[in-house]
């Protein structure tokens, strides 16, 4: 994926256009336990630049993501609101009542991307590809309402992606699928399974050790965020690559994940981090670097 900027769309198999790098808010609704914070700390990535927003019900950051986003002054469709359900509400056949809220939330009457989520054995009852594809079928009704512009899945493995496409009430084929990708866990075999299907492969380090979180002290900012811990952070061959391009390890990950044409989702709380994190549109990894 050559030329590639900050503001760099990549087209869905349905010709709606995503934005390749997004915002996270699962720290945010981790670490801030209020919606003014939530709102101010959301506010500073819309002034960074952010423009599509990666959100989880259970995160609760919907009331605060609309309001920054109105507050801004910028037009909704400046922005990609992309949303899942929690694994609850989709056991509880609550799919379409979740997707209520979450508009009533935001206060909104669309999404950009509302998608399906993991499939587990111990959540499903030892049948999550049932459960996933009752509610692949409803997500195609709202889907046909108009009030989603597409829909998705996460971390669908191949057979799981497989149930829903040989379906015979599949009418729609999932737009974006994300799952776990870093760089000792590639996951090529889904990658490429979602290639070939021409869904677009969506990089998630939800259970990584790349980044702990500092103990917040409210609204001082500056004194909060993500910083390189663990496993990755003890690499010496990417801080060497680091050091080559003159830039740290969070930045030579995610420009690895770009660079294998995944979206990007950072997770940043401060403006200084929020700069930091999407400032990896100014080198090229090698071959060597990528293998």
């Amino acid at each position: 994926m050559g030329n590639m900027t900050f503001d760099t769309k990549i087209k869905l198999n349905n010709g709606v256009e995503m934005p390749l790098v997004g915002y996270s808010t699962e720290i945010v609704g981790r670490m801030a336990f209020h919606d003014q914070t939530r709102k101010e700390i959301i506010a500073e990535a819309i002034e960074a630049g952010y423009r599509r927003f990666e959100i989880v019900e259970s995160d609760d950051c919907q009331r605060a993501l609309g309001d920054a986003i109105r507050e801004s002054g910028i037009a909704r469709e400046e922005f990609f609101l992309s949303c899942k359900p929690q694994i609850a509400d989709i056991r509880d056949f609550r799919y379409y009542y979740a997707f209520e809220e979450i508009l009533a939330q935001l206060q909104m009457d669309f999404v950009d991307l509302y998608s399906v989520y993991w499939p587990q054995e111990k959540v499903f009852y030892g049948y999550p590809e049932e459960w996933q594809r009752k509610a692949w079928v409803r997500f195609q009704d709202i889907y046909k309402e108009g009030r989603v512009r597409a829909i998705g899945l996460c971390h669908f493995q191949i057979p799981h992606i497989e149930k829903i496409l040989n379906d015979p009430d599949t009418k729609i084929m999932p737009a974006v699928n994300q799952d776990q990708f870093l760089p000792l866990y590639s996951n090529k075999k889904v990658r490429q399974y979602c290639s070939e299907k021409g869904i677009i492969f969506g990089a998630l380090n939800e259970e990584d050790e790349t980044r702990i979180l500092k103990k917040p002290r409210y609204r001082e900012f500056e004194n909060l965020g993500l910083h390189p811990s663990g496993f990755y952070e003890k690499s010496t061959l990417l801080k060497e690559i680091g050091e080559s391009v003159g830039k740290s390890i969070p930045q030579v990950i995610n420009r690895w994940i770009l660079q294998h044409g995944a979206l990007l989702n950072i997770k940043a709380v401060g403006r200084e981090q929020m700069e930091e994190e999407k400032d990896i549109f100014d080198f090229i990894l090698s071959e060597a670097d990528m293998a």
